[in-house]
């Protein structure tokens, strides 16, 4: 009697840990389904430091130290995201990486120190960018996918960089001449300052076409709109894929589904996924559809 209880017991045991087991692995795969990718923030830091030569104010350091220290902090940030495996797998060019990292990436100072070095004195900036990895691969891939948006940043970029080049070398100048030429080196590196400026500010620009396009899409567009009347509204759709005769329009961060010629639905561009149809959103997915 005792070895029936016993058999019957170690089944039950047995039947009780292949049933945790099927759960557990469930969970697993359900996970992986509704939640394919994490996205985290890594704070990268750099700091730089600047000494005042003779012709210099305390705002003229101020600036060339940040220009310096923004430097560091997007090549370091650059070497970082070149390092993850979203972006080892999108194939892009180190030179793509940071001309777009540049662009995206907001640097901020966390603290300004004034000290003498020597019988100068010199100002050391510590500075930061924040690099959220989902966030940013989003943006890179929307950057891949519309080719004049990508023309724009990589040349915006080497303008950039041959300006900040130009102010370093103006810098120079400037530390080696009297008072008299210093005024209008002075002059030469403040319009060149200021063209960087309005040079950062067309990036970002650039950079806000994407949300703009995706606002339109969802602000004017509505089911039952032909392809025709949504290209007249919207324009040309920035990407086009086909599942079998279907088309998914694509704007910003949205994607419009069209079986045959009439828009169907609306759906968020980040689970967003090429075979699915607007029917299958609706029943699986419902969190993912705009309209």
């Amino acid at each position: 009697m005792s070895l029936i209880i016993n058999v019957i017991f170690r089944g039950l045991a047995t039947m009780w840990f292949f049933t945790i087991y099927k759960i557990v692995i469930a969970i697993c795969l359900l996970s992986t389904l509704y939640f394919p990718s994490f996205s985290y923030a890594e704070i990268i830091y750099a700091t730089h430091k600047y000494v005042l030569g003779d012709n210099d104010s305390k705002n003229d350091a101020r600036k060339m130290c940040f220009l310096e220290a923004k430097q560091k902090v997007i090549e370091k940030a650059g070497t970082y995201i070149e390092s993850l495996t979203e972006v080892k797998n999108a194939r892009l060019s180190k030179d793509e990486i940071l001309a777009y990292s540049s662009a995206l990436l907001k640097v901020e100072t966390l603290k300004e120190d004034w000290k003498m070095s020597g019988d100068n004195m010199a100002v050391i900036l510590k500075v930061k960018a924040d690099v959220d990895t989902g966030n940013l691969k989003n943006k890179f891939s929307k950057i891949r996918k519309d080719k004049s948006i990508q023309k724009e940043v990589i040349e915006q970029q080497k303008k950039l960089r041959h300006l900040e080049k130009e102010v370093v070398q103006l810098q120079q100048k400037l530390g080696a001449v009297d008072s008299n030429k210093a005024a209008s080196l002075r002059k030469d590196r403040n319009l060149v300052f200021k063209e960087i400026d309005e040079l950062e500010s067309k990036s970002i620009a650039v950079l806000s076409k994407v949300h703009k396009i995706t606002k339109n899409a969802i602000q004017y567009i509505d089911k039952g709109m032909t392809k025709h009347e949504v290209e007249s509204i919207l324009g040309k759709p920035r990407s086009i894929l086909f599942y079998f005769n279907d088309a998914r329009y694509n704007y910003g961060k949205v994607w419009l589904i069209f079986p045959g010629d009439i828009l169907q639905c609306i759906v968020n561009g980040q689970c967003f996924e090429s075979r699915y149809s607007c029917n299958h959103y609706r029943v699986v997915y419902s969190e993912c559809l705009i309209q």
